[in-house]
This record gives structure tokens, sequence and C-alpha cells, in this order.
């Protein structure tokens, strides 16, 4: 028996029957769904005030409202509640419309079929959303028992790093030295509060920590602007493999001594547990926004160490590619979390490999007891995949869809052919005995032009139905060297390079999934487009290597539908002038062409889609001026036996 998940969900409808086919088509995809069904704004309110429901559903043309008052009214109560929004037509604008509205997704009632997956997705990223809220307020709770039992034990720690200097104070350090938490800690801070009769002490035992492998305790006077206090220094030292001293040490106010060391040692350690344990991106910045410290994720994720940036701006370490509209949201968003409000906000972050990373960030304030501002949180999930997955299906609909259209089309085009072609081959047959008669030239011009117009129709007709095919392939195992070798052999002697042409295979055997014809297909087109983009270069060139590759460790990772397995990449570079980065989209669509009429736009498109028929894909690099380069991803055959 199947085990149904519950789910409770508020129904905005004015029809029963749209109600119940909703009601029918969750419950066909495993769901056991508590609902009530409301059709007027006045019902609304009342339905979201008596349960804790955990997703609303909501047609957009209702009775006496819209689906976007009906959102509207949801988030102001309920803020995370994911909304669902059934429509009859989309557009573009009007998508982007709804989105900003603060739909969670839109679905249209023509293919209503899939509502059972988007409740799932978004229902799970709810529940996720719930934890994660959870968990960040456990953490905020930690940093404040944290901060808390600090501020009791009058206890402050302080990290430095040389020869860099790197510095890091913690909260409680900021106040027994008498600074404000805004300002930038360093070592002459610190040295200037000790008192000058300790001060050369001091000096004494901080360089003896480097040499002397053993814990240091120092009874110091602290001279602050307005008040004199008694601390007791606890200093240890640490060289490093890579030739760095770190130090670390506490300082605990002994004017008033309260000791909690303990409660201070484990809250701490239960911070950190939290902090780096988080599955999202998380920045502790300073109240200008400058890095104090990152988490695990962050440094994986966004491929850079904190001491990197530490102290930094993170906007303009980490974020200044962003285009300035994103800039000025993050700034605005440092603005209000100083004044206590959080903002939400989406930025693409590029990692130094080069992967675009998406991220949904939160920027928000952690505050003292006393409700005071002590430093600002960047939270970011990564939501990378999501985009890809909902692009990749956005574009396979888009593609199908073209595909059939044009595939219809074009079997009645041939029908309108075939007759053109017999009548001109008859007259051209009939009229041959008059080929030389000089006052039938013209006519025969004429005729062979004719004919020549309808093969290269007949040639676009056979190039958009190879387009439309959705044939099974029967793939099977290939020597990819042996048959690179092969297909530009043959290439080059019908149609001959005049320049540098040069074949870097892999010395490893090279077994992939594929079909031989569609291979000769692929590389035939990218070897004519080639030629085309280099025909008035001087020095033209032509590059094919081959590599071995594991997916999670090339940019095709987030690619849907592409197996986790090992892949043969070919790369096809020239040095032509490459693509400009205003068609790099378009390169794949249908019909788009730089030839003009040289040009159909179909020998991309075709062979992309024969690539993913064989289970790998094609990827594009061009900078303008530089050339460009086809990745062409295949399956190895022995990962797959």
């Amino acid at each position: 028996m199947i085990d149904r998940r519950k789910i409770q969900i508020l129904i905005i409808e004015d029809s029963k029957f749209a109600y119940d086919t909703v009601l029918d088509i969750l419950n066909m995809g495993g769901w056991d769904v508590y609902s009530e069904r409301v059709e007027w704004k006045k019902d609304l309110d009342e339905a979201l005030k008596k349960r804790a429901w955990d997703l609303v559903i909501t047609d957009y043309y209702l009775a006496d409202f819209t689906g976007k008052t009906a959102i509207e009214m949801v988030h102001s109560m309920f803020p995370d509640l994911p909304v669902i929004l059934i429509t009859e037509f989309v557009g573009e604008e009007m998508a982007t419309e709804m989105f900003r509205w603060g739909a969670a997704d839109f679905i249209l009632k023509s293919n209503i079929n899939k509502l059972a997956y988007v409740v799932e997705r978004e229902f799970e990223s709810y529940i996720a959303k719930k934890q994660q809220k959870q968990a960040w307020e456990m953490l905020v709770h930690s940093e404040e028992m944290l901060t808390r039992s600090q501020s009791l034990a009058k206890l402050g720690h302080f990290e430095i790093v040389y020869p860099e200097k790197r510095i890091l104070w913690s909260l409680e350090l900021y106040k027994i030295l008498g600074y404000s938490y805004g300002e930038i800690p360093s070592e002459e801070k610190f040295f200037d509060r000790v008192a000058e009769d300790d001060r050369l002490h001091l000096i004494e035992i901080w360089d003896k920590a480097k040499t002397e492998d053993k814990q240091f305790e120092l009874e110091l006077k602290l001279r602050l602007p307005h008040a004199s206090k008694f601390a007791r220094l606890t200093l240890e030292c640490e060289n490093l493999s890579n030739g760095q001293s770190r130090y670390f040490g506490t300082i605990h106010d002994t004017s008033n001594y309260n000791a909690l060391e303990s409660a201070i040692r484990h809250n701490e350690q239960l911070f950190k547990g939290i902090f780096n344990n988080s599955s999202q991106v998380i920045l502790l910045l300073d109240l200008d926004g400058r890095v104090l410290k990152m988490n695990r994720i962050s440094v994986s994720l966004l491929e850079r160490e904190e001491r990197e940036i530490q102290g930094s701006n993170f906007i303009d370490s980490l974020f200044s590619q962003v285009n300035k509209e994103i800039q000025k949201q993050f700034r605005q968003g440092i603005m209000n979390a100083n004044q206590k409000r959080s903002t939400e906000l989406f930025a693409t972050y590029i990692s130094p490999s080069g992967k675009t990373i998406f991220l949904d960030c939160d920027i928000s304030a952690v505050t003292d007891p006393m409700g005071d501002v002590m430093y600002l949180v960047l939270e970011g999930k990564d939501i990378t995949e999501k985009i890809e997955l909902e692009r990749s299906y956005a574009q396979a609909q888009k593609m199908e869809a073209l595909g059939t259209f044009a595939g219809g089309i074009s079997h009645d085009f041939n029908n309108l052919l075939t007759p053109m072609f017999n009548f001109v081959s008859y007259l051209q047959a009939e009229w041959e005995p008059l080929r030389e008669d000089p006052e039938r030239k013209r006519t025969f011009f004429a005729l062979d032009g004719l004919m020549k117009s309808l093969e290269r129709a007949k040639a676009l007709i056979s190039q958009i139905l190879d387009f439309s095919k959705k044939d099974a392939v029967s793939l099977v195992e290939v020597d990819l060297h042996s048959s690179l070798n092969s297909i530009f052999a043959e290439l080059r002697k019908g149609k001959p390079f005049n320049g540098d042409f040069a074949m870097n295979l892999s010395e490893s055997k090279a077994l992939v999934q594929a079909d031989p014809n569609f291979l000769y297909q692929v590389f035939s087109n990218l070897y004519e487009n080639a030629h085309f983009a280099l025909a008035e270069s001087r020095s033209p060139k032509i590059q094919i290597s081959t590599k071995k590759v594991w997916i999670e460790d090339t940019n095709i990772r987030n690619i849907p539908s592409l197996k986790t397995t090992y892949y043969w990449e070919v790369e096809f570079k020239d040095n032509g002038s490459g693509i400009p980065k205003d068609l790099m989209g378009k390169i794949f669509e249908p019909f788009f062409t730089t030839k003009g009429r040289k040009g159909t736009g179909l020998g991309l498109p075709i062979i992309y889609g024969v690539m993913r028929r064989m289970g790998g894909v094609m990827t594009v690099d061009s900078q303008p001026g530089n050339g460009t380069s086809f990745y062409c991803y295949f399956p190895a055959w022995e990962s797959l036996a």
C-alpha cells in the first residue's frame, strides 16, 4: 500500500468543477489532501485565520478579486506560505509580474497535470525553509547566549595571524577594550590600551610565545579613555607549516570577576556547530558590510578562503561582477539591516573557476539583549539547480512544440514541392533539344534557376524534418578517436582546409555511447561552420582535442537528465572572430543564423538535439576576437556497462 503524504491546502476557486479537478490530480499524485474552497474575498481572510495551511492554490480570475489580491492577502499574514497560481494563458511579461507579486509558481490550465509535481516541490521547499528558519533562530539564540555568557564572565578572545596581522576579536573584547563594534580590530589598538608600565612585559611575553611551545598568563592594567581596568591575558602561539604564526588569546576583565568559563566554552561550540553545519551560505558582517566570518559551505560553494576577504566589503570582494542594480539592492539591504529590517533579493555569483551560482539571499541583523545591532548576517540559498532545471524544462517544451509545428508544416510543403519538381523536370526534358537555340536560352536560364531553388527548398525541408524527428536512437559502442580520424580525413578530402589543422587526441582508448551517423553529422556541421567563420582569416586554425572527465568536475553537472558518470569531452576550437556576447544565448535556437542567405539556422539546433538524443550534450565558449570552442560530451561506454 502506498504511503500517502498528508497536506493541508487552501484552494481559492469559484468553480466547483475546477476545485474537484485539482483534488483529483493531487490524489492521483499520491497526496492525502485536506482542503477547503473559498471563492469570495471576505471568506479568504477567515479561512487563513482558522487553520495553519501548508500551501495555497488560487485561480487568477475570481468572483470579486484576482489572484494578485489573493497572493497579497496570504503574504500579509503568512509571508513564507507558498501560493501557486493557476491561469489560462501567460506571456513572458505576465510571468515576471506573477513572480514579482510573490507567486511560488504558476501553472497553465492546459498543463494542469504538472500540478502534483509543483505542489511536491513547493511543499518540500516550504518545509525546508521552516526548518532553516528554526535552525537560524537556534543559531541566533546560541549567539545571544554566548554573548551574554561572555558579558557576564567579562571574557573576550582574539586571534592574530602573522605576518599578515589578520586579526579577529570577539564582541566582548570590543567592550573590554572600550571600542565600538564598527571599528576594525588591529594589534596596535590592543597594545594602545595596555598601560605603559605593562606594555614592555607584554611585548616580551609576546615574543616568547612564538618560540616556546607553552601557554603564558599575564596580569595587565588597561587604560581606557574614561576608565582603567585590570585584566588577565592568556596567550599561546601556533607555528604553522606554511611559515605563518597564529596567536590565540583571551582577555579576562578581572575588575569585577565572575567566572563562567565552562558556560562560555559550551555555548561557543554550540554556536560554531550550528554556524558551520548550516546548508546555506552564511556571512557574518560588521555594520558596514565587511566580512567578519564565513561558514564552511560559504568557503566551499564560493571557492574563497575566509582569510582572502575577511575585513573587506562583501559586495566588492564577492559580488563585484553582478549588475549595478543588484549591488544597489545589497547596499540598501545593509542600510535596512542596520535599522533591523531584513531584505530579500536574488543574486548571481561567478566563482573563481567560472561557475555561475544563483543565490536566494537574505540580509538581516543580529541584535544584543538591549536591542542594539551587533552585526549583520547575509544568508544565501543555492538555487542553481532549480533555475537550471526550470530553464531546461522551458527550453525542452519550446523545442518540442516548435519541432512538432515545423514537422507538420514541412510535410505539407514537401507535398507541394513534389509536383513542382515533376513539372519543371518535364519541361526541362521536353525542351532539352532546344537548349542551344539562342531564343530559348533565357527560358532555360529561368528553368535551371527554378530547379536550383526547388532543390534548396527540398534541402531546407529535409533539415526541418530532421529537427522535428523524435525517433528512438540505437546507440552502440564507438571508438571515438578512430571515428574522429576517419570523419575529418573524409571532410578535408572533400573540402580542403587551407590552414593549420591539428588533432590532439588523448592517448587513452576512447569508447563512447553514440550513433556513427550522428557523429558524422555533428562534426561535419562544426567543420562547415568553422570553414565559413575562418573564410577571411589570414592564418586560420582548427584544433580538435579530447579528454575523459567526471561530470561533477565540469560545467555540465547541473544540466538535467545527464547521468552522473564519466564523459569523453571533444573540444572543437577555431581562431575566428568569435561570437558576440549578445548572440551566445541564441545560437542553438532554430532558424537563427549569422550567415544571411547562406545559412538556414538549423545546423546547430539539429546537432544539439542529436547530442541530447545520444545521452550527451554540447556547450560553447567564445570570446569576440579570441575564437570559439564547441565542447561535445559523450557518455563513456565502460562507465555505462
